[in-house]
Protein backbone atom coordinates (compact mmCIF):
# COMPACT_ATOMS: atom_id res chain seq x y z
CA UNK A 1 0.00 0.00 0.00
CA UNK A 2 2.86 2.35 0.53
CA UNK A 3 3.76 1.87 -3.01
CA UNK A 4 1.33 4.62 -3.94
CA UNK A 5 3.00 7.85 -2.07
CA UNK A 6 5.45 8.50 -5.28
CA UNK A 7 2.70 8.01 -7.73
CA UNK A 8 0.35 10.34 -6.08
CA UNK A 9 3.11 13.11 -5.79
CA UNK A 10 3.72 12.64 -9.41
CA UNK A 11 0.15 12.54 -9.99
CA UNK A 12 -0.53 15.75 -8.54
CA UNK A 13 2.18 17.60 -10.27
CA UNK A 14 0.61 16.81 -13.24
CA UNK A 15 -2.55 17.46 -12.57
CA UNK A 16 -1.74 21.12 -11.45
CA UNK A 17 -0.18 21.73 -14.84
CA UNK A 18 -1.98 23.22 -17.66
CA UNK A 19 -0.71 22.20 -21.17
CA UNK A 20 -1.43 24.84 -23.11
CA UNK A 21 1.77 27.08 -21.70
CA UNK A 22 2.69 30.70 -23.72
CA UNK A 23 6.40 30.43 -22.11
CA UNK A 24 7.76 26.83 -21.20
CA UNK A 25 10.91 28.37 -20.40
CA UNK A 26 9.60 30.06 -17.56
CA UNK A 27 7.06 27.16 -16.42
CA UNK A 28 11.06 24.88 -16.72
CA UNK A 29 13.17 27.56 -14.49
CA UNK A 30 10.11 27.57 -12.07
CA UNK A 31 9.15 24.07 -11.70
CA UNK A 32 12.66 22.60 -11.92
CA UNK A 33 15.01 25.35 -9.62
CA UNK A 34 12.33 25.15 -7.15
CA UNK A 35 13.55 21.57 -6.80
CA UNK A 36 17.25 21.44 -7.17
CA UNK A 37 18.37 23.82 -4.94
CA UNK A 38 16.68 21.70 -2.28
CA UNK A 39 18.21 18.80 -3.94
CA UNK A 40 21.68 20.13 -3.50
CA UNK A 41 21.89 21.68 -0.32
CA UNK A 42 20.13 18.26 0.87
CA UNK A 43 23.10 16.38 -1.05
CA UNK A 44 25.56 18.32 0.90
CA UNK A 45 23.62 17.30 4.20
CA UNK A 46 23.40 13.66 3.24
CA UNK A 47 26.81 13.49 2.80
CA UNK A 48 28.14 15.16 5.62
CA UNK A 49 26.26 12.79 7.20
CA UNK A 50 27.54 9.71 5.67
CA UNK A 51 31.07 11.25 6.56
CA UNK A 52 32.15 11.13 2.45
CA UNK A 53 32.74 14.61 1.96
CA UNK A 54 34.58 13.25 -1.64
CA UNK A 55 31.86 11.07 -2.78
CA UNK A 56 29.73 14.48 -3.21
CA UNK A 57 30.51 14.93 -7.10
CA UNK A 58 28.84 11.08 -7.35
CA UNK A 59 26.09 12.07 -5.34
CA UNK A 60 25.16 15.37 -6.95
CA UNK A 61 25.55 13.36 -10.48
CA UNK A 62 23.33 10.41 -9.08
CA UNK A 63 21.72 10.84 -6.24
CA UNK A 64 22.23 7.88 -4.55
CA UNK A 65 23.64 9.20 -1.11
CA UNK A 66 19.70 8.96 -0.24
CA UNK A 67 16.95 6.49 -1.80
CA UNK A 68 14.43 8.44 -1.98
CA UNK A 69 16.18 11.05 -4.00
CA UNK A 70 15.61 9.39 -7.71
CA UNK A 71 12.69 11.50 -7.18
CA UNK A 72 14.04 14.59 -7.98
CA UNK A 73 15.67 13.39 -11.34
CA UNK A 74 11.86 11.47 -12.49
CA UNK A 75 10.33 14.90 -11.65
CA UNK A 76 12.97 17.32 -13.82
CA UNK A 77 12.31 15.10 -16.62
CA UNK A 78 8.86 14.67 -16.54
CA UNK A 79 8.58 18.94 -16.41
CA UNK A 80 10.65 18.87 -19.28
CA UNK A 81 8.28 16.23 -21.16
CA UNK A 82 5.36 18.32 -20.45
CA UNK A 83 5.01 19.92 -23.50
CA UNK A 84 5.31 16.81 -25.81
CA UNK A 85 3.07 15.27 -23.64
CA UNK A 86 0.36 17.84 -23.81
CA UNK A 87 0.81 17.87 -27.74
CA UNK A 88 0.21 13.95 -27.31
CA UNK A 89 -2.80 13.94 -25.24
CA UNK A 90 -4.18 16.32 -27.46
CA UNK A 91 -4.06 14.34 -30.39
CA UNK A 92 -4.65 10.88 -32.17
CA UNK A 93 -1.75 9.22 -30.58
CA UNK A 94 -2.83 9.65 -26.95
CA UNK A 95 -3.37 6.11 -26.19
CA UNK A 96 0.42 5.53 -26.88
CA UNK A 97 1.74 7.40 -24.23
CA UNK A 98 -0.23 4.61 -21.74
CA UNK A 99 2.07 1.55 -23.07
CA UNK A 100 5.49 3.68 -22.07
CA UNK A 101 5.41 2.45 -18.61
CA UNK A 102 4.00 -1.43 -18.88
CA UNK A 103 6.69 -1.95 -21.82
CA UNK A 104 9.70 -0.05 -19.35
CA UNK A 105 8.13 -2.67 -16.18
CA UNK A 106 8.38 -5.47 -18.64
CA UNK A 107 12.11 -4.36 -20.06
CA UNK A 108 13.42 -3.56 -16.80
CA UNK A 109 12.09 -5.88 -14.58
CA UNK A 110 9.91 -9.03 -15.84
CA UNK A 111 12.94 -9.91 -19.01
CA UNK A 112 16.12 -9.78 -16.59
CA UNK A 113 14.32 -12.17 -14.02
CA UNK A 114 12.69 -14.77 -16.88
CA UNK A 115 16.10 -14.84 -18.59
CA UNK A 116 18.96 -14.35 -15.97
CA UNK A 117 20.58 -11.57 -17.29
CA UNK A 118 20.97 -9.04 -14.77
CA UNK A 119 21.04 -5.28 -15.32
CA UNK A 120 24.52 -3.86 -14.04
CA UNK A 121 27.14 -0.96 -14.49
CA UNK A 122 25.68 2.67 -15.44
CA UNK A 123 22.68 0.52 -16.71
CA UNK A 124 21.52 0.42 -13.39
CA UNK A 125 21.40 3.79 -12.70
CA UNK A 126 20.33 5.55 -15.73
CA UNK A 127 17.38 2.56 -15.54
CA UNK A 128 16.89 3.54 -11.66
CA UNK A 129 16.71 7.25 -12.51
CA UNK A 130 14.60 6.97 -16.04
CA UNK A 131 11.36 8.84 -15.41
CA UNK A 132 9.82 5.49 -18.37
CA UNK A 133 8.17 3.86 -14.89
CA UNK A 134 6.44 7.05 -13.75
CA UNK A 135 4.67 8.57 -17.15
CA UNK A 136 1.43 6.44 -16.56
CA UNK A 137 0.80 8.84 -13.40
CA UNK A 138 1.95 12.29 -14.41
CA UNK A 139 0.25 11.81 -17.71
CA UNK A 140 -2.97 10.63 -16.45
CA UNK A 141 -3.10 13.70 -14.01
CA UNK A 142 -2.06 16.04 -17.10
CA UNK A 143 -5.35 14.26 -19.10
CA UNK A 144 -7.51 14.39 -16.28
CA UNK A 145 -6.51 17.88 -15.34
CA UNK A 146 -6.67 19.72 -18.30
CA UNK A 147 -9.97 17.98 -19.01
CA UNK A 148 -8.99 15.84 -21.77
CA UNK A 149 -10.24 12.36 -20.17
CA UNK A 150 -13.70 11.64 -18.82
CA UNK A 151 -13.84 12.14 -15.27
CA UNK A 152 -17.18 10.10 -14.31
CA UNK A 153 -15.85 7.63 -12.02
CA UNK A 154 -17.31 5.55 -8.82
CA UNK A 155 -16.02 5.65 -5.63
CA UNK A 156 -17.39 2.47 -4.68
CA UNK A 157 -16.55 0.37 -7.54
CA UNK A 158 -12.93 2.33 -7.53
CA UNK A 159 -12.65 1.35 -4.21
CA UNK A 160 -13.45 -2.12 -4.73
CA UNK A 161 -10.67 -2.78 -7.47
CA UNK A 162 -7.83 -1.00 -5.49
CA UNK A 163 -8.57 -3.81 -2.98
CA UNK A 164 -8.93 -6.27 -5.94
CA UNK A 165 -5.65 -4.62 -6.89
CA UNK A 166 -3.90 -5.04 -3.74
CA UNK A 167 -4.74 -9.25 -3.29
CA UNK A 168 -3.04 -9.13 -7.14
CA UNK A 169 -0.02 -7.47 -6.24
CA UNK A 170 0.57 -9.60 -3.16
CA UNK A 171 -0.22 -12.74 -5.35
CA UNK A 172 2.44 -11.20 -7.65
CA UNK A 173 4.76 -10.58 -5.29
CA UNK A 174 4.87 -14.10 -3.71
CA UNK A 175 5.70 -15.14 -7.78
CA UNK A 176 8.43 -12.82 -7.74
CA UNK A 177 9.76 -13.89 -4.36
CA UNK A 178 9.78 -17.76 -5.63
CA UNK A 179 11.23 -17.18 -8.91
CA UNK A 180 14.00 -14.97 -6.83
CA UNK A 181 13.50 -11.49 -6.89
CA UNK A 182 14.99 -9.75 -4.12
CA UNK A 183 12.45 -7.13 -3.82
CA UNK A 184 9.08 -8.70 -4.87
CA UNK A 185 6.99 -5.75 -3.20
CA UNK A 186 8.08 -2.66 -5.17
CA UNK A 187 8.46 -3.67 -9.54
CA UNK A 188 5.30 -5.08 -11.01
CA UNK A 189 2.50 -4.29 -13.15
CA UNK A 190 0.18 -5.00 -10.91
CA UNK A 191 1.81 -2.95 -8.24
CA UNK A 192 1.22 -0.16 -11.14
CA UNK A 193 -2.20 -1.29 -11.69
CA UNK A 194 -2.91 -0.53 -7.97
CA UNK A 195 -1.47 2.70 -8.23
CA UNK A 196 -3.45 4.05 -10.98
CA UNK A 197 -6.86 2.68 -9.44
CA UNK A 198 -5.44 4.49 -6.20
CA UNK A 199 -4.88 7.76 -7.65
CA UNK A 200 -8.27 7.62 -9.93
CA UNK A 201 -10.03 6.90 -6.23
CA UNK A 202 -8.04 10.43 -4.61
CA UNK A 203 -9.45 12.04 -7.94
CA UNK A 204 -12.74 11.09 -7.43
CA UNK A 205 -12.98 12.20 -3.91
CA UNK A 206 -11.74 14.99 -4.89
CA UNK A 207 -14.42 15.51 -7.72
CA UNK A 208 -17.11 15.43 -4.84
CA UNK A 209 -15.70 17.78 -2.93
CA UNK A 210 -14.45 15.37 -0.19
CA UNK A 211 -11.30 17.06 1.29
CA UNK A 212 -13.11 20.35 1.14
CA UNK A 213 -13.22 20.30 4.93
CA UNK A 214 -10.37 18.22 5.58
CA UNK A 215 -8.56 18.32 9.11
CA UNK A 216 -6.12 20.88 9.60
CA UNK A 217 -3.36 18.43 10.50
CA UNK A 218 -3.52 16.86 7.27
CA UNK A 219 -3.41 20.21 5.59
CA UNK A 220 -0.32 21.45 7.84
CA UNK A 221 0.92 18.17 6.38
CA UNK A 222 0.81 18.16 3.09
CA UNK A 223 1.71 22.00 3.53
CA UNK A 224 5.38 20.51 4.47
CA UNK A 225 5.20 17.28 2.19
CA UNK A 226 8.06 17.77 0.07
CA UNK A 227 10.45 19.04 3.03
CA UNK A 228 9.09 15.43 5.09
CA UNK A 229 10.07 13.84 1.71
CA UNK A 230 13.78 15.39 2.15
CA UNK A 231 14.38 15.09 5.49
CA UNK A 232 13.05 12.22 6.88
CA UNK A 233 15.34 10.09 5.82
CA UNK A 234 18.09 11.47 7.37
CA UNK A 235 16.08 11.53 10.87
CA UNK A 236 15.53 7.56 10.25
CA UNK A 237 19.37 6.95 10.04
CA UNK A 238 19.96 9.19 13.11
CA UNK A 239 17.55 7.40 14.98
CA UNK A 240 19.30 3.73 13.62
CA UNK A 241 22.11 4.88 15.71
CA UNK A 242 20.02 4.18 18.96
CA UNK A 243 19.98 1.41 21.03
CA UNK A 244 16.05 0.89 20.69
CA UNK A 245 14.45 2.09 17.05
CA UNK A 246 15.35 -1.25 15.28
CA UNK A 247 13.91 -3.08 18.04
CA UNK A 248 10.20 -0.78 17.50
CA UNK A 249 7.49 -2.44 15.59
CA UNK A 250 6.83 -0.99 11.96
CA UNK A 251 4.07 1.45 12.55
CA UNK A 252 5.75 2.89 15.53
CA UNK A 253 9.53 3.63 14.23
CA UNK A 254 7.98 5.05 11.53
CA UNK A 255 5.22 7.16 13.49
CA UNK A 256 8.45 8.64 15.21
CA UNK A 257 10.33 9.39 12.35
CA UNK A 258 7.52 11.16 10.66
CA UNK A 259 7.12 13.18 13.85
CA UNK A 260 10.85 14.15 14.65
CA UNK A 261 10.54 15.17 10.49
CA UNK A 262 7.20 16.97 11.03
CA UNK A 263 8.72 19.07 14.24
CA UNK A 264 12.05 19.92 12.06
CA UNK A 265 9.85 21.48 9.38
CA UNK A 266 7.78 23.41 11.59
CA UNK A 267 10.91 24.54 13.49
CA UNK A 268 12.50 25.51 10.43
CA UNK A 269 10.06 27.47 9.12
CA UNK A 270 8.66 29.29 11.63
CA UNK A 271 12.58 30.21 12.94
CA UNK A 272 14.30 30.78 9.38
CA UNK A 273 10.70 32.19 7.45
CA UNK A 274 9.96 31.18 4.01
CA UNK A 275 12.49 32.45 1.98
CA UNK A 276 14.92 29.78 3.99
CA UNK A 277 11.91 27.48 3.92
CA UNK A 278 11.74 27.58 -0.11
CA UNK A 279 15.78 27.17 -0.47
CA UNK A 280 15.87 23.90 1.51
CA UNK A 281 12.14 22.65 0.30
CA UNK A 282 10.74 22.87 3.49
CA UNK A 283 7.29 23.97 1.94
Amino acid sequence: MLNVSVPLFIFLSGLLTKVDNDDWMAFFKKRIVRVLIPYIIWTVIYTIQMGKLKSLPVNLRNGTYAGQMYYIFVYVQLVLLTPVLGKLAKSKFRHLVWLISPIYQVCRHYIPLLTGCAISGHLVAITTNICLEFIIYYYMGLMLGNHIMGKNFSVTKLAMLFALALLMQMGEAYGLLLLGNDNPGNPGITNMLTSVIFLLLVYALLERGSFKNCNRFLVMVGDYSFGLFLCHVLFKRLLQLTSFYDSLPFVVNSALVFAISLAFCLVVDKVFGARVSRWLGIR
